[in-house]
């Protein structure tokens, strides 16, 4: 197919429902290409997943148009200095001529100030990874992309130590997320403390680790997560699981991290696919251990 003419600009409340169209029919298209599981099970469960995306704020939500169809899809979530890329997808029915590139092109112009931009790739897609690879950016980490299905209990697991913060811990939870994490996620955290759960961790006043809880209809992501160690990241995990037995629970852990990985399997979690983390700038993951949600950057 040859390029047509896209027109770029920012994603609207009335673009709500055709922006949910392409995020289910580019993901659920992916998928079926190659043998994956459906990640959302209706178009309107990815129209709630933008209008979230929308309600999140402090970012730049584009969407690009065809003849007036919206066609793809893509958002810039600042943070600080440095910021973060997606979900980022296109109309299956308009692949391969130019949008998801004109897309991308207009979010880097919009991040040009900034120091730093990542986004999540799934290893099994070459076409998207070429295009990420061809604006610059590398791949800095493997990561796990796991899943646990729902189930009608998993029993009481209360961990010592772990409490549920309010939106009064935030600036003792930025004074530990930020040196760490190397972001400014006061937006981040404040959403997750709004409409979800920020689980921390803390021996005395010191906090040892923090898991944030974004739960929707049909699931509920782990993370961000921050933690010292992998024992106090499997503490807060063993915490949150049973707090969601209805749904399908879902995180991304760094590969590196392999202790945690076989706690996570033995706590039922499974693999969906490998994850890359791609960078395009001089941020690189820290030492610390760390986990990622699906929100706001992926599906």
């Amino acid at each position: 197919m040859g390029t047509v003419n896209v027109g770029v600009r920012e994603l609207g409340r009335g673009d709500l429902e055709a922006a949910g169209h392409v995020l289910f029919s580019a993901f659920r298209a992916a998928e079926s290409r190659h043998g994956y599981a459906p990640r959302m099970r209706s178009a309107a469960a990815a129209t709630a997943w933008a209008a979230t995306i929308l309600r999140h704020g402090e970012g730049d939500f584009l969407v690009a148009t065809v003849d007036g169809r919206v066609g793809g899809i893509c958002c810039l979530n600042r943070r600080g200095r440095r910021g973060g890329i997606g979900p980022v997808a296109v109309d299956p029915s308009l692949r391969g001529q130019g949008i998801g590139r004109a897309l991308m092109g207009a979010v880097l112009e919009r991040a040009d100030g900034l120091e730093s931009v990542r986004l999540y790739q799934e290893a099994f897609n070459a076409a998207s990874f070429t295009l990420y690879y061809s604006l610059d950016f590398l791949p800095a980490a493997v990561l796990l992309d796991l899943f646990r299905p729902s189930r009608n209990t998993c029993g009481d697991q209360s961990q010592p130590g772990v409490r549920c913060a309010t939106i009064a811990d935030l600036d003792s939870l930025l004074r530990y997320d930020t040196p760490r994490s190397n972001y400014d996620r006061r937006v981040d955290l404040t959403f997750y403390l709004r409409w979800g759960q920020v689980l921390v961790l803390e021996h005395g006043a010191v906090i040892d680790g923090y898991l944030a809880c974004l739960p929707t209809a049909e699931s509920v992501q782990f993370g961000p997560l921050v933690a010292h160690s992998e024992a106090a990241a499997q503490c807060l995990f063993q915490h949150a699981i049973p707090l969601y037995p209805d749904r399908i629970q879902q995180t991304r852990i760094m590969a590196r991290d392999q202790r945690l990985a076989a706690a996570l399997r033995r706590a039922g979690f499974r693999l969906y696919c490998v994850d890359l983390l791609m960078v395009r700038g001089a941020w690189r993951p820290g030492r610390c251990v760390e986990a990622f949600g699906r929100f706001p950057e992926g599906i």
